[in-house]
């Protein structure tokens, strides 16, 4: 069976962007239905990240990756549990308030951020670390380079290497 997640992942993305511009839009310029284009895409949205989270873990368990991609893979996976639970927090919010007030605009563009770092993760690992594809060596740089951005991040974010031996390439 092909991986799920590529398939799934790209909706709850779109949706949270659009969500939270919608809402922001709406309340800048006092057009109600845009509130309730954002209203309904962050429910959406919360709900097709639980399926992408569901069908990450699934597509992981499939792979056959090396440690450093794997510990990468880990990471992607908290942000993706840090964004699934920032969309319901946001959905539920949402749908309890009136209209989407100034704290909860901040906290929705937090979250995109969030969401956008997240999308970006996980294009890294696809692109420049080959999770979830066959080796097709058709990169346009060398896999130790393409791989530093998301290095650098990891090592940033978790204080050692991926792989978790304590090696460093030259930054």
């Amino acid at each position: 069976m092909p991986p799920l997640h590529p398939a799934i992942v790209h909706f709850p993305v779109a949706l949270a962007v659009t969500s939270v511009a919608s809402d922001t839009a709406g309340a800048l310029l006092a057009i109600r239905s845009l509130n309730s284009v954002g209203e309904w895409t962050i429910a959406i949205a919360a709900g097709g990240a639980a399926l992408a989270v569901a069908a990450g873990y699934r597509d992981m368990r499939r792979d056959a990756l090396k440690a450093r991609t794997h510990a990468m893979v880990h990471l992607h996976l908290r942000f993706g549990w840090a964004v699934l639970i920032a969309l319901i927090a946001l959905a539920a919010w949402r749908w309890t308030a009136t209209l989407p007030g100034a704290i909860y605009l901040g906290l929705g563009w937090l979250t995109v951020a969030l969401v956008l770092l997240q999308a970006w993760l996980g294009g890294e690992l696809v692109y420049a670390h080959g999770a979830g594809v066959a080796a097709t060596g058709q990169g346009q740089l060398a896999a130790s380079e393409a791989q530093l951005p998301s290095i650098r991040l990891y090592r940033r974010l978790m204080g050692t290497d991926p792989a978790g031996h304590g090696e460093h390439e030259s930054d």
